[in-house]
């Protein structure tokens, strides 16, 4: 059975162009892109793959709370402000289908 889930994830404009992101709610789920366009794309791919492979181990799908968000924020904002960037991310809503066991 499919299932569709939504989970924020932080844009990071990177010093020499480009995003990294991350899923804060999704354990080790990073990704980036050359455009924000690009970033959203391989954000929603790699989402789809940690939910995979979490499913595949018997794991329950992670529930996002906004504490877990707002915290990787704060960090991501902290480290550009360390390195003397701007202190500007983004973060947007991410939909991706999962099949969940039934």
């Amino acid at each position: 059975m499919s299932q569709a889930v939504k989970y924020t994830a932080i844009f990071i404009p990177e010093e020499s162009g480009g995003y990294s992101v991350i899923a804060p709610a999704v354990p080790g789920c990073v990704s980036q892109g050359d455009s924000l366009e690009d970033a959203l794309k391989n954000a929603r791919e790699a989402i789809a793959l940690m939910l995979e492979v979490l499913s595949e181990q018997g794991q329950p799908l992670p529930i996002e709370t906004a504490s877990i968000v707002a915290e990787e924020a704060r960090l991501s904002i902290l480290d550009r402000a360390e390195d003397g960037l701007p202190l500007v991310i983004e973060t947007k809503e991410v939909e991706v289908t999962v099949e969940v066991p039934v």
